[in-house]
């Protein structure tokens, strides 16, 4: 080794890992077996560590050890939940009064499916009163107010002392609670939250406050970023930050943890403390971030990993005391919370936590032959996070983020000075509301970057990769991961191989692949054809039927292509504006033999062009009629309605002028293919929705695609009446429609339908195995999509 080159880096100290693994192990089976197999487990577990211990093996013993320690701490706290007495008047489902404290803030939910809105809060209860007797007993419960309780639920202030009335429900053995409480009459404040609580409640509140004058987006950020406040995130930004990676950015993480003492370490640096008093400020630190965050189980698992990575880190990070410091995190966090062992949110921190101590140190030596180290550390820091916790995610979400690392690492600077601005905001805010008002305002700008480059990663053309979420493509993907966690060193030690790195990352982003297993079985398909709709139902391998064309034809050739279809010997055409035909003449190119369109030929100049388009093909074109039926293979194709014929709107001919009388004369088709149905309705509008209820055609389907794109007039008794357990929105990317619209969104979700959108996720595949077609006959409903 020359003297150029960088030191190696130290080696990992591992002899902690079977104490964690063994730790994890009994965890999992504590909050889910039963009592006979936890019995079993901790017997073997005893018996092993003596035997090691007779026979010397010290690492085995140790494991054997920490494995019964941690098996019988958390049997015990689950058998002490399980038979409490707050647990048996749930088994009889008691109306009882309880006294408490709340212990989390109230969480909304939205309406999904027959269940209403409601809010959900941790209450630690200290007393309970049913069937004329009183029990004096702590216990967590989880409470859950809806109607014309949940308004008052949701104004309830963490450490009030409350009583509540209500009916007792069991939980899950596998839920940290005693209990759940549906509450039936509004909460009664006993007590005000005592001098920390109301403290705390002051700093959260100052922060939201100090934010006030800023946009939407930034109001909504800062809190969650800064304290894991994500009551007022919208759902756009939570799917743009998911496709982007940025989620740990809206929740209490290691990172926040991180970012706070470090700030915390600088002032101190700057103040001329040492290394003692550092780490003294370093303890109170962590114990404020806690309590300001609250101190739940995710929260307390953040602090834990945010410690891990610090305690590595010091002045030169180390990454063999690191992951020694990480097991016993983990066994510790094991003792505290067993049933942090099944949180995907603990996973995923560990996951990162070790991908960071383990690769992080190695990758910034091999840089910083040509780059600084410290900038070098803050490149391969989300490189690696990235890698070690991608199978992890694609498991949970079905997709592989390839803008995450350039986000992550464009995003990285502004977290530290929003996090210190906010932060800033929050106490000077608790102490004078107004002089939280300028840090809160710059934390704000500081976040629009963040909410910018979240944005514009989402609308990358490849910002997320469908990846199927088996077994065997998983294990393809963590090999991947390894490999490209292996080759990285030596990509990052020559800058020009490390730029071409990038180069490639960057093309990745915007190069979509093939997809492992895509297209697979499918039975019905809804096209990404931008604004527009585009519906393939199967009849065989290599034909379809196909309802509209989309608005251009190469959108419509692509999908085509990439499905298979040769042959479109039907093709129907809903009505006639331009979204649903402008890209027949892809369609004419596969041979149909029968052209179905609405009886409607309006507008008239596309009715003429499309009829003479289809005969110039050597199709037959043929007017629409509710009751028309057909079978090709396995696709069945019934005509729900079709309108009814009219005089041609020539005024609709001038572009984006459109008729809702052309909308409602949309034929709307129920199709069935192997054992899938699809309620496929155009354009029709609430009166053409109405029209085809009163048909009394059969409207039950497993899918409904969104009348009109999703726009915001919409039949609900329709919608019910279909019973469609998955529902498909065909759009274009920031169309100036406001396709889908937020009303038809909320309806879905109210009516507990399955929501995708090509404008976000791309062709959307649909299909059913082995079942009978019946909307609810099992759980073999599939909805796999392009993105």
């Amino acid at each position: 080794m020359s003297e150029s080159d960088p030191p190696p880096a130290p080696r990992p100290d591992l002899r902690t890992l079977p104490l964690a693994v063994s730790a994890v192990i009994a965890a999992v089976v504590a909050t889910t077996a039963a009592d006979r197999v936890m019995t079993g487990l901790a017997t073997a577990a005893v018996v092993a560590c003596l035997i090691a211990a007779w026979r010397r093996r010290w690492p085995v013993c140790a494991a054997a050890a920490v494995l019964a320690v941690v098996a019988l701490a958390s049997w015990m706290r689950v058998d002490r939940l399980d038979d409490s007495a707050i647990a048996s008047l749930a088994r009889d489902r008691a109306a009882v009064t309880v006294t408490g404290r709340i212990a989390s803030d109230p969480r909304a939910l939205s309406a999904h499916g027959s269940l209403p809105e409601a809010v959900l809060i941790s209450l630690t209860a200290e007393q309970v009163r049913a069937r004329g007797a009183r029990v004096t007993q702590t216990a967590p419960v989880l409470v859950s107010a809806s109607g014309a309780t949940r308004a008052a639920a949701a104004r309830l202030p963490v450490g009030a002392r409350v009583e509540l009335a209500g009916v007792l429900a069991p939980s899950e053995r596998r839920d940290p609670t005693a209990a759940v409480l549906r509450l039936r009459s509004p909460p009664r404040t006993l007590a005000s939250p005592g001098a920390l609580d109301r403290g705390v409640n002051r700093i959260r509140g100052a922060l939201v406050a100090s934010v006030r004058f800023n946009s939407a987006d930034q109001r909504a950020l800062v809190p969650s970023l800064v304290v894991g406040d994500t009551s007022a995130v919208s759902d756009e930004i939570d799917q743009e930050f998911r496709a982007t990676a940025l989620t740990h950015l809206m929740a209490v993480s290691g990172a926040n943890l991180a970012s706070t003492t470090a700030l915390l370490w600088w002032a101190g640096s700057w103040l001329g403390l040492r290394r003692r008093p550092l780490r003294a400020l370093s303890v109170v630190g962590v114990a404020g971030f806690v309590i300001v965050c609250r101190s739940e189980p995710s929260v307390v698992r953040a602090a834990a990993m945010g410690v891990v990575t610090l305690a590595a880190a010091g002045l030169s990070f180390d990454r063999a005391a690191g992951l020694r410091a990480l097991c016993v995190a983990v066994m510790s966090l094991m003792l505290v919370d067993p049933w942090l062992s099944r949180s995907v949110g603990f996973w995923l921190s560990v996951c990162a936590t070790a991908g960071i101590l383990w690769w992080t140190t190695g990758w910034a030596r091999a840089m910083s032959a040509w780059m600084p180290e410290n900038l070098a550390r803050a490149v391969v820091v989300p490189w690696a996070a990235q890698l070690a916790t991608q199978p992890a995610i694609t498991w949970l979400s079905g997709q592989v983020s390839t803008t995450g690392l350039i986000a992550n690492l464009t995003a990285a600077p502004f977290v530290a000075p929003a996090t210190a601005l906010g932060m800033a905001a929050a106490l000077l805010g608790a102490l004078w509301a107004p002089l939280g008002i300028v840090p809160g305002w710059l934390a704000g700008w500081c976040v629009q970057p963040i909410l910018m480059i979240a944005a514009a990663g989402a609308r990358a053309p490849a910002a997320a990769l469908s990846w199927p979420a088996r077994p065997v493509t998983l294990a393809v993907l963590a090999g991947l991961c390894l490999g490209l966690a292996l080759l990285t060193p030596w990509l990052l030690s020559s800058p020009l191989r490390a730029v071409l790195a990038g180069v490639l990352v960057l093309a990745a982003s915007v190069i979509r692949p093939p997809v492992p297993g895509w297209p697979g079985p499918w039975q019905v398909a809804i096209c990404d054809v931008g604004q527009g709709s585009a519906a393939l139902v199967r009849a065989d391998r290599y034909s379809a039927v196909l309802i509209d064309a989309g608005p251009e034809p190469e959108p419509l050739a692509d999908c085509l292509a990439g499905l298979g279809i040769r042959s479109l010997p039907v093709i129907i055409a809903s009505h006639y504006h331009a979204d649903h035909v402008g890209g027949l003449s892809a369609a004419f190119d596969r041979h149909p033999d029968l052209v179905l369109v609405s009886p409607l030929a309006s507008p008239a100049a596309d009715a003429s062009r499309v009829a003479a388009a289809a005969r110039g093909a050597g199709a037959a074109v043929r007017t629409a009629r509710a009751g028309d039926a057909l079978t090709l293979g396995q696709a069945r194709i019934q005509v729900v309605s079709s309108g009814a014929p009219g005089v041609p709107q020539q005024a609709s001919d001038e572009k984006n002028v459109e008729s809702s009388a052309e909308n409602d004369s949309s034929v709307i088709i129920r199709a069935e293919s192997g054992g899938l149905t699809a309620l496929l309705p155009g354009d029709a509008e609430p009166e053409g929705q109405a029209r085809a209820r009163r048909t009394g055609s059969p409207l039950r389907a497993d899918v409904l695609v969104m009348p009109h794109h999703g726009s915001s007039r919409q039949d609900e008794l329709f919608w019910r009446l279909t019973g469609a357990r998955a529902v498909v929105a065909s759009a274009g990317v920031d169309n100036g429609y406001g396709h889908p619209s937020r009303a038809a969104l909320a309806l879905a979700a109210r009516l507990g339908m399955t929501i995708s959108r090509t404008d976000q996720q791309g062709t959307v595949l649909l299909s059913r195995a082995g079942g009978s077609g019946m909307t609810g006959s099992g759980d073999a409903l599939s909805v796999r999509t392009r993105r």
